[in-house]
């Protein structure tokens, strides 16, 4: 039986997701776990352009290979909810860290941009963020249109700079976390189903926490799974960001504009693709980081 990544990250449940992003991908999800057929069945573009030292993108070889010359730039997408594994539509963790870490063994990419254009993504999606993070040595910029929950997150947490690239559509911050489950038992009853759970005495205390949150008691699920992630997670910003500002809702949700975000510390500054590139061969020449 073939195990699919996508299922396995909906079930799990833990989400660092703005709301939009949950009010706009929940229904889909729904429909997955239900049955329902989702057309999802469609690649997403390329995950990397390379642009070279004239700012022109490398064209694909006859081979289909894009060869980087000496003095490119490489430009990797962060799109939509991100799950730890890719999966029919998009791009997961694992294949965005790989990509990174392709540009940052190039001789020829002297730095990256990172396109972010994300609500945020499943919890687990964060570590292969954080171990390329170890690793890097290369200029590395965020350029960011939406980036939220855990796009801030890897953003800050791998990025020398994280740059809007607007200041209209932007949205930075919704530093928190969020749990979502669906009990359809319910639902399988309605089907003829009767669902027993049935534990060992000497294991009362397993799936304790989704126990009780079924019965609308969500303070243990709180006490021992969101809190303490929601604690690493502010730590990391912090961490990152020593220039932060913790005014009202930097840490604890909001979102804001690239403005605002500039002001309590959670980017750089407002730019284009273009003086990002400029940026990061001034960077690459001078090896001046944060």
């Amino acid at each position: 039986m073939k195990i699919n990544p996508l299922l396995m990250d909906i079930v799990r449940g833990q989400w660092l997701m703005s709301f939009d992003g949950l009010a706009t991908y929940a229904p889909i999800a729904y429909k997955i776990l239900t049955g329902e057929d989702v057309d999802l069945n469609f690649q997403p573009k390329s995950l990397v352009t390379i642009i070279d030292d004239n700012g022109k993108k490398v064209q694909a070889n006859d081979d289909g290979e894009v060869i980087a010359p000496e003095g490119s730039v490489a430009v990797i997408d962060m799109m939509g909810p991100i799950l730890k594994r890719g999966d029919w539509c998009t791009y997961g963790a694992d294949e965005i860290s790989r990509a990174l870490m392709r540009a940052e063994q190039d001789a020829n990419i002297i730095g990256t941009i990172l396109n972010v254009d994300t609500p945020g993504g499943a919890v687990s999606a964060i570590s292969p963020f954080l171990e390329f993070g170890k690793v890097r040595t290369k200029p590395l910029i965020s350029l960011v249109d939406q980036c939220c929950s855990l796009g801030y997150w890897a953003s800050a947490a791998i990025s020398d700079k994280i740059i809007a690239d607007n200041n209209i559509s932007a949205q930075i911050g919704s530093i928190g976390v969020m749990s979502t489950f669906i009990d359809n038992i319910p639902y399988l009853e309605t089907l003829g189903y009767k669902v027993h759970e049935i534990y060992a005495d000497e294991s009362p205390h397993k799936n304790e926490a989704v126990r009780l949150a079924r019965e609308g008691k969500y303070e243990l699920i709180k006490k021992e799974h969101l809190s303490p992630l929601a604690v690493k997670f502010q730590g990391a910003v912090k961490d990152s960001r020593p220039n932060l500002k913790e005014e009202v809702g930097v840490l604890t949700g909001k979102t804001f504009g690239a403005e605002k975000s500039i002001e309590f510390g959670l980017i750089d500054s407002i730019g284009n693709i273009d003086s990002t590139i400029n940026l990061l061969h001034i960077m690459s020449e001078t090896k001046h980081y944060k």
